[in-house]
């Protein structure tokens, strides 16, 4: 069977890019494309091209085993002197190592790699900020910047969130007392942004926010006089705990169909 050359490859790309379809059917198709560039040693902008497009979906799939896998190469063929958008997957880069335990010395190897004109990028330099803010413990910056984040930075952090906000509820709860308002943890915690902070019970950050607390082992009261949605912090401070996540599957992707799977066979 002949392989198809470049422009056909070129082509099909595009169709995936513009396709309607499934995340794992848009994989299925990125994958056929890599072992075709394979086979015919094809290492060139438009290689770096689907690699880096993969990249993306598998990172907004939360697929990270596949997105591992496409940011190892992209590394490779960047270092082969073959451009791409080398400063967003560094960005990627070190988030992705600045926020999974066990992966110090790739980040200081990633940090010690970058190049002057990357540090003045500003994605490179929202990551930089990240590792500092996750390095430091400091949850209001980490919320700041995940509400700020450029590309698909927020993907990344989302690997992290989850325990940023118990331990900023954690640490919030020991801190306060006797009582602190929902909708200042809701801003806190990056369920809403500052603006909102007045009108809180207009948006859904507000309710989502409680039900992530009482989720959480949180106890929430009334206050009397103003009718405020309140953290009780002195009885709330020893039952909380982190629950085991609902939806974890282990590919990774929460949301693959799978249909997709029948109508391969």
């Amino acid at each position: 069977m002949q392989t198809p050359p470049e422009e056909v490859l070129q082509e099909a790309l595009a169709m995936v890019q513009n396709s309607p379809k499934t995340y794992l059917y848009k994989c299925d198709q990125l994958k056929s494309i890599r072992q075709d560039l394979t086979v015919q040693r094809i290492r060139n902008e438009f290689t770096v091209k689907v690699y880096e497009t993969h990249a993306r979906l598998a990172l907004e799939a939360g697929d990270m085993p596949e997105y591992n896998q496409c940011q190892s190469q992209i590394q490779g063929l960047y270092a082969e002197g073959i451009e791409g958008c080398r400063h967003e997957f560094a960005a990627y880069k070190l988030l992705y190592s600045c926020l999974n335990p066990g992966n110090s010395s790739h980040l200081l190897s990633s940090m010690a790699r970058l190049s002057k004109d990357a540090k003045n990028d500003e994605a490179v330099k929202h990551a930089l900020a990240v590792r500092a803010a996750v390095s430091l413990g400091n949850y209001t910056a980490f919320f700041r910047l995940y509400r700020t984040s450029s590309n698909l930075s927020a993907c990344l952090m989302d690997l992290y969130v989850e325990k940023m906000r118990f331990e900023a509820v954690r640490c919030i709860a020991r801190s306060y007392r006797p009582a602190v308002p929902v909708a200042f943890i809701a801003q806190v915690l990056g369920f809403m942004d500052n603006s909102s902070f007045k009108t809180c019970n207009e948006f859904d950050g507000f309710a989502e926010c409680e039900e992530w607390l009482r989720a959480h082992g949180a106890i929430l009261i009334t206050d009397k006089s103003t009718g405020e949605l309140q953290l009780n912090a002195k009885d709330s401070a020893p039952c909380l705990f982190m629950p085991e996540p609902e939806d974890a599957v282990p590919h990774g992707d929460a949301y693959l169909a799978v249909n997709d799977f029948f109508a391969r066979a």
